[in-house]
């Protein structure tokens, strides 16, 4: 009998949960199945190990089946059963094991008041938010089986494709803030399409900056196509377009509409053309419109509000500014970067950030960027009964070629690090700008079955090497004016091996070896060996950035469900600094699968 929409849901969020408590508390002990006393219990389990959790201040023990065991990334786990004293032990759901696991960390929590204190209400009603969100997406787009996993599908299909969310998260897809009827407009996973809330605004309130000729302001007005309330030859007003969710909440505030008491802003309501959102909720394309727009909205999006900063504003015209100057661009045609190269805001009386922040970014998919996918739609697990969509792209492109589907992995791989991993890497070296290259940030161009363009996004993920800012003020004198852009070497070096390696790269290869397309330890191999033969040509952060992947014991990792657990807003945080700990590097591994403990965390820093 195929699993109801339910239990897929709650499957899917156990998978990220107890890898993300396994990862970042460093409990658990892999064992072989053979070592369980338990001829019954033994008899229930599918895989040859198992998952060994001892819980102390709750004095019981979780076992869970393992069906997968990854080198790099995220086991796979069945059922899970909780062993209690005298060897008695039952099946639990796998939200009542998530349940004992939260517990576990509140009761961790007061017992160490030292460290942060435990938010176990905030995370559990956001569990939960994600949880039956997750279900009712589901619900919905279960039966678009066959496309959502479609190599040749449109970028915005694509975007709107991500089921499950971010693979090691507790509440991927958690939306705190927004209303249950809402979702059908502006959730991407049910492909909502909706018109944009206009205002005009006063010319005198209006910030805005562009790296054209033209002003954002007429960008805007030239793009999204409003005659209806445009006066027309008046050059005192502004057309401002907003986010729905973001304009009622807007509409709400007293600065706003002390503002529009004042005559000096107008609500126009929704008009135009139709958008949709992206992955991200926040940033919406019409599809054919040359620009895409990057808005705040009152929404907790995983571990943060989603809101635009204003030193956000400038970060994006600045670093596109920088990148004129870069041979890796000029070398790397397969390379892009999407540039916010304007942006529009509001300025309010005693306010730093009116909440109109608006960035304009370029829209390269303007004929709808087929065979365009991020890398965590390439990887992430899909429904049952299908095929993940790099599984399937794989074979089809086996099938073609006429070769087995781990010598395609190969080819494949090694694609993909040329056209993405070392051109990130020698941006690095080049300019000491390293990027927040994650999953969702990252797209790959897979339409003829190879990678053969890579694009990054996303102007809140830009890290500029102190290392390097005398020699980027000489080529930029601009940036000396930006907040925010500059970072300790050492910092950057962390945040980006979690983000290029962990993140992105990993993904992959654990998606690889769940499929049963090619062994990650040979993946691996290939990819340490890339790293080596680069770290001959690097001069500079990339080099050293290499020398710690390849040699440092420990690699710093995110740990996202304790900043989810703690309630740290990472985007409100001093530097963004969400909660990090430290993994087992992979690299330093015998390479034998067999030989290999899952990664014991550090201790978290926060």
């Amino acid at each position: 009998m195929a699993p109801s929409t339910k239990h897929i849901a709650e499957s899917a969020s156990f998978q990220a949960f107890v890898n993300s408590f396994i990862r970042e508390t460093g409990t658990g002990c892999m064992k072989a199945l053979t070592s369980v006393d338990e001829v019954e219990l033994q008899q229930k389990m599918h895989g040859p190990f198992i998952m060994e959790l001892h819980l102390p201040k709750q004095k019981t023990t979780l076992w869970i089946d393992v069906l997968y065991r990854s080198l790099v990334g995220r086991h796979t786990f069945g059922d899970v059963f909780q062993v209690k004293q005298r060897g008695k032990w039952q099946q639990e759901e796998p939200f009542s094991a998530m349940l004992l696991l939260i517990q576990e960390l509140h009761a961790q929590a007061k017992a160490t008041p030292e460290m942060r204190s435990s938010c176990i209400e905030e995370c559990l009603l956001r569990m939960i938010d994600s949880l039956q969100t997750m279900h009712s997406y589901i619900d919905v787009r279960q039966k678009d089986g066959e496309n959502l996993y479609e190599c040749k599908q449109d970028f915005i299909d694509s975007e709107q494709s991500l089921l499950y969310g971010h693979w090691l998260h507790p509440t991927p897809k958690s939306r705190q803030g927004m209303a249950y009827w809402q979702h059908s407009l502006y959730a991407p996973e049910l492909k909502g399409r909706f018109q944009l809330h206009y205002f005009l605004v006063h010319h005198a309130l209006v910030e805005h900056g562009s790296l054209f000729e033209s002003s954002a302001c007429e960008l805007v007005a030239q793009d999204v196509g409003t005659p209806t309330f445009q006066n027309k030859g008046n050059q005192n007003w502004v057309v401002f377009p907003m986010h729905p969710l973001q304009a009622q909440y807007l509409l709400k505030q007293t600065s706003v509409l002390k503002a529009m008491e004042q005559g000096l802003i107008k609500d126009i309501g929704q008009a135009g053309k139709l958008f949709s959102a992206t992955s991200s909720i926040r940033t919406v394309t019409s599809g054919s419109g040359k620009w895409m727009y990057k808005f705040s909205i009152p929404v907790k999006v995983t571990n943060s509000l989603r809101l635009n900063r204003r030193h956000e504003l400038q970060a994006g015209m600045l670093v596109a500014t920088l990148l004129r100057h870069s041979k890796t661009l000029r070398i790397n045609k397969g390379f892009h970067m999407i540039r916010d190269p304007a942006y529009m805001t509001v300025r309010l009386p005693g306010i730093k950030e009116s909440g109109f922040e608006t960035i304009i970014r370029e829209n390269p998919f303007q004929d709808g960027g087929a065979g365009v996918t991020s890398i965590a739609a390439l990887t992430q697990d899909p429904l049952p009964g299908y095929h993940s969509k790099l599984a399937s792209l794989i074979k089809k492109i086996a099938v073609r070629e006429c070769l087995p589907v781990s010598t395609v992995s190969l080819h494949w791989f090694k694609h993909y690090i040329d056209v993405a991993v070392q051109p990130l890497i020698h941006l690095y070296d080049e300019l000491g700008l390293a990027l927040e290259a994650h999953q969702q940030n990252s797209l790959l161009n897979i339409y003829n079955g190879y990678p053969s363009a890579f694009y990054y996004r996303d102007n809140q993920g830009y890290y500029l090497a102190n290392s390097y800012k005398d020699v980027l003020l000489a080529k930029e004198p601009k940036l000396k004016e930006a907040d925010g852009l500059f970072y300790k070497d050492a910092l950057i070096d962390d945040r980006f091996a979690y983000y290029l390696i962990l993140n992105q790269v990993f993904s992959l290869i654990c998606r690889f070896g769940v499929d049963g397309l090619q062994e990650e330890a040979v993946l691996l191999e290939v990819l340490r060996s890339a790293l080596s033969e680069m770290e001959v040509t690097l001069v500079g952060a990339g080099k050293r950035f290499v020398e710690g992947l390849l040699r440092n014991e420990q690699l710093a990792c995110k740990a996202n469900l304790l900043t989810r657990f703690h309630d740290v807003d990472e985007l409100a945080e001093e530097l963004e600094q969400a909660v990090y700990t430290s993994i087992k590097n992979p690299f330093k591994s015998t390479g034998k699968k067999e030989g290999v403990a899952y990664a014991h965390a550090g201790s978290p820093t926060f």
